[in-house]
Parts: structure tokens; C-alpha cells; sequence
């Protein structure tokens, strides 16, 4: 197991370090890839120890964690004293980045470090030096210096990596993110990248297999033995910060901290929601390494959407929505009380639809006038929402946040994610979020059958289910004027156009909901206005 508090090298003199207290040769050459990742022009680490600790290893992995090829020849420069090795560059204006290998313990005369071009090497390029300790006065005040000492056994290792607080400020996460893996079994996993949403968390893919590439990612049960998820979620002060001092995170009830989502994770396990199981967990940094669900979600793609799946969905949703609503939830992230979806978390989100897709629109920001008619008018049908059947809400029901696990052995085929937001709110919700999928274009068809679907595991017929359908409509057209903000936002202040390719089927989703005869004078409102853009 790793521990960042372990005594350090006698390099005391630092102003960062973190110790690997027991690594392995698999945990090893997976923090060399991970360093293979971040490293740049003006880079050198040095890497000192005795002979034997397993210096070459990791000089060899980090190598070839660069080059994107786990066979890469990597020549001992023992003899030759450097191997230069042209790699990916770091930088877009570079073709290349230059690493040159040295290996200084054959340095016979201290003129001969210049002329293999060791003060050079950091300065057009990375310098990664074994036996650092034949030329350290030459080397610059900066280094990244890893120590490599004999661990509590053959196979083992202990590890510090030192270096100036800039280097902490690079690579304290990264070590973190190891520790975990370490510690939960999962040292050696690759971690690749997985392209994440607007959210502040991120998130990577771990791989004890050969084939940790993102690209096509589709596996059965059996293989995300393989596979783990890594999530980065640091707490974040609530914001933003709306013009009358409220914070948007606070007023909607977003979750800005990891330890909930940890309870909420144990808490929906036992109302027997299929949610990843979870591997590992460090809630004073904010990572949690979590089951990967694989690659199926309920949708082959933007236009293809998946009816066994999405009605098997409704069922689930069902399922949940006829046990008991919790008021909170307690686990190993403490206890979580459950916020209700109230008027002022509605109305909060539908100002993102008059702050962001009004002037995306209109090209001008939207008239207190109007903004003050908009919410005169969302003002009984808040109340609506507010008096329907309360029950767990996850909010994003949708692809790709529910996975399909095929012939899961428990009986159920969907396992959901991005739940940490849940809150009680209006029975509709989820299931409008399901049937309006934002990402995915959902045809009449398939709307009507998932709705009956969910009527027919529930048992609503008659009057309950026109009732329903209000509640429906409701929450469609709330949800997705929400959503069409958020889309306009995505593309006009943080550069992500391709957003604006869910806006065309919002908008049909939104036309179909405000066609209900109880939401006409909304429909009028927005007809008036021309917001089809």
C-alpha cells in the first residue's frame, strides 16, 4: 500500500514529496506511464538508487508510456552513456519532443557529461538520468528527483518522488490517483482518459488488460473484471454565483463534494438499483475508483436508439418509484439528507433558458419584463409539480448514463451512473428525462411505449394517467428548456459547439410538451417570442 506520509529521502530539503511506501513492478511501470503523460520541454528527473531497484524498469516504461508503444526497443545506455528518442510532442507549435536516457555510472571524468550534451539535454527537450548522483551539481535546481530504495521485500520497492512545489502542484494528483489503485488492488491498471461532460469531476478508464485504448470500448460482464472506472470529483466552493448572491449549486442542490455521492452510491445499492459497485475510495481527495458497466449504453448512437433498452429502463425506474422514498441516505460518506426538488431549484433552472438560450437567439439578453411574465407563468405549474406523487428523482436518466449489462446475472439489465444530484422530486421526472433523451433523437413510438411501459409496472390506468401525462408534459418542457440553456451556454462561453447538435431535437421534444392543452398559455408565450430560433 502506498503512503504519501512515509518518511521521505534524505533530499529533505524539497518543497514537495510523495512516497510510494511498496510499490511492485506493475505498479512501478504504471506510475511510469502515468509521468510519461505530463512530462515536457525543460523537464529532468533524476533517477537515483543501487543497483537492482528497478531504475531501468521505470526509465523503460516511462519511455515507451510516451510513446504510445508498449514495445518499443529501449537499449540500456550503460555503454553508449545516451539514447536520444524523438517522441509525441507536448507541445501543438513542436513535431517532436526529444527525451534523451542517460546512464552515468560508467562517467569516468566529469568533462564527459559535457560532451554527451547532458546540460543541454532539459534545456530543447526532457533529460532522464539514471545514476543522477555522478553529475548532480550540474543538474538544474528544479529536477524531479525519484529515489528508489529496497521495500519489504524482493519484489517490492519503496519510491519518493521530490521536487520543487511546481512539481507538486504537476504531479500531487497523479501520485494520489496511484495510491488509490494501489491501495485498492489495482496498482498496475493503465489509466486512459475518458472524455468527460460540463461537469467539474473527471473521469479515467483503468486497465489490467492489454488493451487499455478508449476507442470502440465495449465489454461483457465478464471482461470489466478488467476494467474499473476513476473518478476525480475535488470538492469545489458552490457556485457560480447568480446576480442577486445565491449559488447556483446551493439553490439547485448539487452535490460539490464526494462524500455524498459515496452514501447516495450504498444508499440506492440497497433499494436494489444496479450502480457500480465500489472498488476503492479517498474521500479527503475526491477519488473513487468504481465497477466499469462497460461501453453499452441504451443507444448505438445519436439516432439509434435502443427500444429493449430504454423500456427496461422505465421498468427499473418503476421498480424504485414503488419502495418508500428515502428523506437520506447513510454510509461510509456520512449521512446525506435528501434536498426536495423545490420552487426555487425549478426556477433556477429555467433562468438558465432566459440567460443563455434567449440571447443565443435573440442575440440580446432577455427583458426583465419578459423574464418577469416567463416566471408568472411557469407559477402554477410549479405548484403542480410540487403536489404530485414525491419520489426519488436520479435527474439524468438518459444516455449515455445508463448502461446496458445484457444477461446480468441479478436480473437487472441496467446499471445507472451520474446520480449524485438525486434529490425527492415529482414522479415524472426520470422518466421524462428517459423518453426526451437529449442526446438521443426518441420517436413517437418509442415515447409511447416507454411511458406504457412504466404505466403497466405501476398499475396506472384511467385518470391517474392522464394526471400523469399533465406531470409529464410538465416536466418535459421544464427539463428541456433547462437543457437548451445549458446546450446555448456550452457553445457561446465555453467553445464546445457541438452541443448545438442537441438543440433541433430539444426543441421537437419541447414542442410536443407544450402541445398539452394545460400548458397553452406557456406554448403562446414561446410562439410569441420565436424561440425556435
Amino acid at each position: 500500500m502506498s503512503d504519501p506520509t512515509c518518511p521521505s529521502s534524505e533530499r529533505n530539503e524539497t518543497v514537495w514529496s510523495f512516497c510510494f511506501a511498496s510499490l511492485d513492478e506493475a505498479a512501478s511501470v504504471a506510475l511510469a506511464f502515468d509521468l510519461a503523460g505530463v512530462i515536457g520541454t525543460g523537464d529532468c528527473l533524476a533517477l537515483d538508487g543501487s543497483v537492482g531497484l528497478g531504475k531501468s524498469t521505470f526509465a523503460r516504461a516511462l519511455l515507451r508510456g510516451r510513446a504510445e508503444d508498449p514495445a518499443l526497443e529501449v537499449p540500456s545506455p550503460t555503454f553508449t552513456l545516451v539514447q536520444t528518442y524523438d517522441m509525441p510532442s507536448d507541445q501543438e507549435d513542436q513535431e517532436s519532443l526529444e527525451i534523451s536516457h542517460f546512464d552515468l555510472y560508467r562517467i569516468g571524468d566529469f568533462d564527459e557529461l559535457y560532451e554527451i550534451g547532458l546540460e543541454e539535454s532539459w534545456l530543447q527537450g526532457v533529460a532522464l538520468i539514471e545514476w543522477p548522483d555522478r553529475a548532480e551539481e550540474l543538474l538544474p535546481e528544479d529536477a524531479l528527483w525519484l529515489q528508489f530504495e529496497p521495500g519489504a521485500d524482493d519484489d517490492r520497492r519503496k519510491l519518493t518522488l521530490s521536487g520543487t512545489g511546481a512539481w507538486g502542484n504537476r504531479l500531487q494528483r497523479l501520485c494520489l490517483k496511484r495510491a488509490l489503485l494501489i491501495a485498492s488492488g489495482w496498482g498496475g491498471g493503465m489509466i486512459t482518459p475518458i472524455k468527460g461532460d460540463l461537469s467539474p469531476r473527471s473521469y479515467g478508464r483503468v486497465s489490467l488488460s492489454d488493451q487499455a485504448s478508449q476507442d470502440s470500448f465495449e465489454v461483457d460482464n465478464a471482461g470489466a473484471q478488467k476494467h474499473a472506472i476513476l473518478m476525480d470529483m475535488p470538492a469545489w466552493p458552490p457556485g457560480p454565483i447568480l446576480a442577486d448572491g445565491r449559488a447556483y449549486d446551493l439553490v439547485a442542490h448539487r452535490v460539490t463534494a464526494l462524500a455524498p455521492m459515496v452514501s447516495i452510491s450504498e444508499g440506492l445499492t440497497d433499494l436494489g438499483l444496479r450502480v457500480p459497485n465500489i472498488h476503492g475510495v479517498d474521500l479527503t481527495n475526491g477519488l473513487m475508483l468504481w465497477e466499469d458497466l462497460g461501453g453499452v449504453t441504451l443507444a448505438d448512437g445519436p439516432e439509434s436508439p435502443v427500444a429493449e433498452r430504454y423500456i427496461a429502463t422505465a421498468r427499473q425506474l418503476a421498480h424504485l418509484h414503488s419502495q418508500p422514498c428515502p428523506t437520506a441516505f447513510d454510509g461510509t460518506g456520512g449521512t446525506h439528507h435528501l434536498s426536495r426538488y423545490d420552487r426555487a431549484a425549478f426556477l433556477v433552472e429555467l433562468d438558465v433558458f432566459l440567460d443563455h438560450y434567449w440571447p443565443h437567439v435573440k442575440g440580446r439578453a432577455c427583458p426583465q419584463e419578459e423574464r418577469a411574465r416567463f416566471a408568472a407563468l411557469w407559477a402554477p405549474l410549479l405548484n403542480r409539480l410540487e403536489r404530485a406523487e414525491q419520489v426519488l428523482v436520479l435527474r439524468d436518466v438518459q444516455d449515455p448514463n445508463c448502461f446496458w449489462l445484457r444477461d446480468a446475472p441479478d436480473g437487472q439489465p441496467v446499471g445507472f451512473i451520474d446520480f449524485q444530484d438525486c434529490l425527492i422530486g415529482p414522479v415524472a421526472y426520470d422518466l421524462a428525462a428517459l423518453a426526451t433523451d437529449a442526446r438521443v433523437t426518441i420517436s413517437d413510438r418509442l415515447e409511447e411505449d416507454i411511458l406504457s411501459a412504466y404505466h403497466s409496472a405501476r398499475d396506472i390506468t384511467g385518470e391517474s394517467r392522464e394526471g400523469f401525462a399533465v406531470l409529464y408534459c410538465l416536466c418535459v418542457a421544464q427539463r428541456t428548456m433547462k437543457n437548451l440553456g445549458a446546450f446555448a451556454r456550452a457553445a457561446d462561453q465555453w467553445n464546445r459547439p457541438s452541443y448545438l447538435a442537441h438543440i433541433p431535437r430539444s426543441l421537437g421534444y419541447l414542442r410536443k410538451a407544450l402541445a398539452h392543452p394545460r400548458l397553452s398559455d406557456l406554448k403562446d408565450w414561446y410562439d410569441s417570442h420565436q424561440l425556435d430560433g
